[in-house]
C-alpha cells in the first residue's frame, strides 16, 4: 500500500479540463449578465405599473370614530347577483394601524383589519 503525498494529492489539469473551466467561466459570465439584464428590466416595469397606478389611485384617509361602508364582492352561492350589494355597513373606525391598514368594528362588536381600498365614508348615518 502506497501512502499518498503532497504531489499525489494535487489536481492534474489537463487540457479537457481548461476547456471546460472556460466554457463554465463564460456560462457563468453571461448568466451573470442576464441576470443584471432581468433586474434593470423588473425594475422599469415596476417604475412604469407604479407611474400608471398612481394616475387614478385615490388619497383616502380616515379618523377614529369615522363610520365607513366596508366593500365586499363576495356572494354567498346560489343567489344571484343582480341583488347583491356589495358595501356593507356603516363600521366604525376603531385604530388606524397604518396608512394603508384600519381596525374596524360593526354594530356586533366585530373587529377585522382591512385595507383602505376596501372603505368608503359613511356620510349623513
Amino acid at each position: 500500500m502506497e501512502i499518498p503525498n503532497n504531489d499525489n494529492l494535487k489536481a492534474r489539469i489537463s487540457s479537457e479540463n481548461l476547456s471546460q473551466k472556460r466554457s463554465l467561466e463564460n456560462l457563468k459570465a453571461s448568466l451573470n449578465l442576464a441576470y443584471k439584464l432581468v433586474a434593470k428590466a423588473n425594475r422599469k416595469a415596476h417604475q412604469n405599473n407604479k407611474r400608471l397606478y398612481d394616475r387614478r389611485a385615490k388619497v383616502r384617509n380616515f379618523e377614529e370614530n369615522d363610520l365607513v361602508y366596508l366593500y365586499n364582492p363576495a356572494k354567498k352561492p346560489g343567489l344571484t347577483r343582480k341583488f347583491h350589494k356589495p358595501w356593507t355597513g356603516p363600521f366604525k373606525i376603531v385604530k388606524k394601524i397604518s396608512d394603508l391598514n384600519y381596525r374596524i368594528v360593526d354594530q356586533n362588536g366585530k373587529l377585522q383589519v382591512v385595507h383602505v381600498n376596501r372603505l368608503k365614508r359613511a356620510y349623513n348615518t
